[in-house]
């Protein structure tokens, strides 16, 4: 396998980072002055990887962009569903009392036009350099244009899912030379741009990545977020064309075992549209003068944010234990997610309350007693080990699958919609993994198949028991979403944008039940239940435009702020 080299431009204002793998090696960085980068093919092509670096995460504690790329993201996409919650002023996300000065919106904000600048400041130097500077001519040009324009479109698309209407820069625009840039009028005008940006890059990629560098931008990427921005505009039927394409493509397929895919040794699998690999050893990575600021960029606090307290984990992801009761019998994506008070990580042999964390609820705050696997799968001491390799993986198949189905049902193909959720289920319920022959791994795998139980038949009833209002095929949609994208990037915005949040944490969680922590704090120890005081804002929808940005962009206003902050 091909390796990519990163450079750190200054114009490009690329971070330091040494690391090796077999899909990025960061060998070593130079300053070098800006127009160096289009001298020729070779150092245009260290600015286009320059593009790539802003995929990963950064994890300094007082910088702006302290755990850009993993600790926000997750947040952000499930704290607001209560699926996921957390102490401390995290705890925030859980209550709807975030405010546009809340931290991870502007990590978010000033992470996504980072790598927005780069992107634009290599496009009008990429566009001034003539086909002859190139081996193949235009045909290269055009190819590391579309990696950049596309690169660009998706960090738009996590802007606009966020706040909405947000500044559109242009080609050589960034927040330095542009400090000052107004919103669209219409959120189409930005959804535009993007589907435009992912359209031209389609044209000019293909499925499999150039060179075979793994991590570089594909076809199958482009149009996959091309029809998650027509969702987001409403055009379903564009939007079923686009996923079609993916499907028909014969490029990806759902893993056999759910539970491989969160394995830190597995990556770019059949399953991966894109992801990040997040490879670098197991220590805390901890050593220079501040004693927070990491020695390299490609570590992240994996185990730091995700593993038990009991255990030495800081207490930034719990699972409700409404999520955790809402998996069917059967359902092995819950052993492969999460681990409960009294099951064992079958990773790190860590049982939960075996130590000192005896009842369902843990913490001062009351946290439900339930750690993600999908990041823990190392025993984390906090003082050696706070780190752990893994993949964030942005976009992968079973998303898309799920999006074709939603797709498929609102526009009246409502046989493949459920085909396709059989699908998901199939693998979720472990019939795949039969064929595997893997005894020693961690959970057991399935021996013989099962009869999986049919999604519209169990739907149906969920819908009646727990009084949806929604349509079945819409709730199924979700709810798989649910337990598959459980702790990543998504569950948020697709409640959202589907019109389901609402009755969802009115339903998944009723307001008032259960036992509230400030009335009984011995009793709401052992009361599994999430006790919710808040009725649902419908103007969080959107999160906030950070306070900063609106202090120091003269184009926007107080007055162009979100509705409700």
């Amino acid at each position: 396998m091909k390796k990519i080299y990163i450079y750190a431009l200054a114009a490009l204002l690329l971070s330091v980072s040494n690391s090796c793998n077999d899909y990025l090696e960061v060998d070593y960085y130079d300053i070098l002055p800006g127009d160096y980068m289009f001298e020729s093919e070779t150092s245009a092509e260290y600015g286009l990887v320059g593009c790539y670096d802003s995929f990963y995460p950064t994890k300094g504690a007082e910088v702006d962009l302290a755990m850009w790329g993993f600790k926000p993201q997750f947040m952000l996409a499930n704290h607001p569903t209560l699926d996921t919650q957390a102490s401390g002023w995290d705890k925030a996300y859980c209550t709807q009392d975030w405010t546009a000065s809340s931290s991870e919106f502007l990590i978010v904000w000033i992470g996504h036009y980072s790598a927005i600048s780069r992107c634009n400041i290599f496009l009008a130097g990429l566009e001034q350099m003539e086909n002859t500077q190139f081996k193949n001519g235009e045909q290269t040009k055009k190819q590391m244009e579309a990696q950049a324009r596309a690169i660009r479109a998706w960090n738009y698309l996590n802007l606009a899912k966020n706040f909405g209407r947000i500044p559109m820069l242009q080609a050589g625009e960034t927040y330095s030379n542009t400090p000052s840039k107004p919103r669209p009028d219409t959120e189409d005008e930005t959804w535009n741009q993007i589907v435009d940006d992912l359209s031209y890059a389609a044209g000019i990629l293909d499925w499999t990545p150039l060179n075979d560098e793994y991590g570089r931008i594909t076809k199958g990427f482009c149009l996959s977020y091309q029809a998650i921005a027509k969702m987001y505009q409403g055009k379903y039927d564009e939007a079923k064309t686009l996923f079609g394409q993916v499907v028909a493509s014969g490029t990806y397929s759902l893993l056999p075992c759910y539970s491989y895919l969160f394995d830190p040794e597995r990556a770019w699998t059949k399953e991966d549209v894109f992801a990040v690999v997040m490879w670098t050893d197991n220590g805390n990575n901890m050593g220079s003068t501040n004693g927070w600021e990491p020695l390299e960029d490609h570590y992240m606090f994996a185990c730091y944010n995700t593993a038990s307290m009991e255990y030495s984990g800081w207490g930034s992801l719990f699972i409700s234990w409404e999520c955790y009761k809402s998996f069917e019998e059967g359902d092995r994506r819950r052993a492969a997610s999460m681990v409960g008070l009294g099951d064992t990580n079958p990773w790190t042999d860590q049982t939960i309350g075996a130590a000192n964390a005896p009842h369902v609820k843990t913490g001062s705050e009351f946290m439900p007693n339930i750690s993600s696997l999908k990041y823990w799968r190392m025993k984390c001491d906090y003082s050696t080990v706070i780190n752990q390799p893994f993949s964030i993986r942005t976009l992968r198949y079973a998303e898309v699958l799920l999006h074709y189905a939603e797709c498929c049902f609102r526009t009246g193909d409502s046989g493949t919609g459920w085909e396709i959720i059989r699908q998901v289920r199939e693998r979720a319920f472990g019939n795949q993994e039969v064929a595997l022959n893997d005894p020693e791994y961690p959970i057991p795998m399935q021996t013989e198949t099962v009869q999986v139980p049919d999604a519209q038949t169990y739907y149906t009833k969920y819908k009646a028991d727990k009084g949806y209002s929604a349509d079945t095929w819409l709730l199924a949609v979700n709810m798989e979403r649910r337990h598959e994208f459980n702790a990543e990037y998504s569950l948020f915005y697709d409640l959202k944008r589907s019109g389901m949040l609402e009755e969802f944490i009115n339903l998944e969680y009723p307001k008032n039940v259960g036992t509230d922590p400030g009335a009984d704090p011995d009793g709401a120890l052992d009361d599994w239940r999430t006790y919710r005081t808040f009725n649902n804002n419908p103007n969080k929808m959107l999160f906030p435009i950070p306070e900063q940005e609106i202090l120091t962009n003269d184009a926007i206003s107080p007055e162009d702020q979100n509705p409700g902050y």
